[in-house]
């Protein structure tokens, strides 16, 4: 099913999910939404509780760009951060109707995966708020961090419902402002004798559950490149493009895997476009299938997320 096709698919899916509820919503009015039929839906998914993790993935996943689409050069790290936030809050328009399914239904016991997947986003965007404060703050803020992350969570949650129910009444880059000049304040009252209620223990499974995901998808790019480089070697190719092709493989490992730095974007893109361009058909689907767990990765390693994998 092409990109376009799915989304589509998955907005009136949500919709109908959104007006009806998911539980009172049955596979025929989906695939009658659709106009294909019950064998064709099959195709696509395996089950409803199946589409509405594709709903969520997606919607989730868009909700998420709107904290790193801000380019590095617009101002200082804490003018940056003001404006990540306010982005979140004006995004929300454009979700309101996925944003009503998940405030009408209980998302998280529809299905074991769909609950593990909110579970990750929960730790994903707490990591994030982590990161960004200590570059916003610097030392300043390292020692409470988890407590300013967790308050900020709140926060940003509960004007997030204000925004929901009351759109028209609240400004978006005044409210990120509000909220970070109470950040300020909050973060300025610390004295060095006050200890902090959270540390990195108590915090330690949303961390664990973030790094094991990551371990997990660097495990299965391993996999995959080791792969193609043994298709490679079997394919009746020039032996020096063999070994060029080899060799450029274990450069986007080596990229990738790298825990130093971030990976930069144009060895990454590079390589797969070096490939891409030697127009090998039999290695056509496991370099769609390797871009897609690479994209994957992106998403869910914060090293490239901050700044260093956005085009500006």
């Amino acid at each position: 099913m092409a990109d376009e096709r799915k989304v589509q698919f998955i907005e009136t899916a949500m919709k109908l999910f959104a007006e009806k509820g998911y539980y009172s919503t049955s596979i025929q009015d989906i695939v009658d939404a659709w106009g294909i039929s019950k064998g064709a839906f099959y195709h696509h998914f395996s089950s409803k509780e199946d589409l509405m993790l594709a709903i969520i993935q997606h919607h989730f996943e868009k909700m998420m760009e709107s904290f790193t689409v801000i380019p590095q050069d617009s101002g200082s790290e804490k003018e940056r951060f003001i404006q990540q936030i306010a982005a979140h809050f004006a995004n929300m328009h454009e979700h309101k109707e996925f944003l009503q399914m998940m405030m009408t239904e209980q998302i998280p016991k529809i299905s074991s995966d769909i609950h593990l997947y909110l579970l990750k986003q929960r730790a994903y965007i707490f990591s994030w708020y982590c990161d960004r404060l200590i570059e916003v703050y610097g030392t300043e803020v390292e020692r409470y961090v988890f407590d300013v992350a967790t308050m900020l969570n709140g926060m940003i949650r509960q004007y997030m419902f204000c925004f929901f129910l009351q759109p028209s009444k609240l400004h978006a880059e005044e409210v990120a402002r509000f909220l970070v000049r109470r950040l300020d304040a909050i973060i300025a009252s610390f004295s060095h004798e006050e200890a902090p209620i959270l540390n990195k223990e108590m915090v330690e499974p949303l961390i664990e559950m973030e790094e094991k995901e990551r371990c997990v998808l660097q495990e299965k790019i391993s996999a995959r490149i080791a792969h193609m480089q043994k298709k490679i070697l079997s394919l009746s190719l020039d032996k020096k493009i063999q070994h060029e092709l080899h060799a450029a493989l274990d450069t986007l490992e080596a990229e990738l895997m790298n825990e130093e730095s971030a990976p930069r974007e144009y060895v990454v893109q590079g390589i797969l476009l070096y490939i891409e361009n030697r127009h090998l058909p039999l290695l056509a689907d496991d370099l769609a299938a390797l871009r897609k767990d690479i994209e994957q990765y992106r998403k869910t390693n914060n090293r490239w997320e901050r700044s260093k994998w956005k085009k500006h």
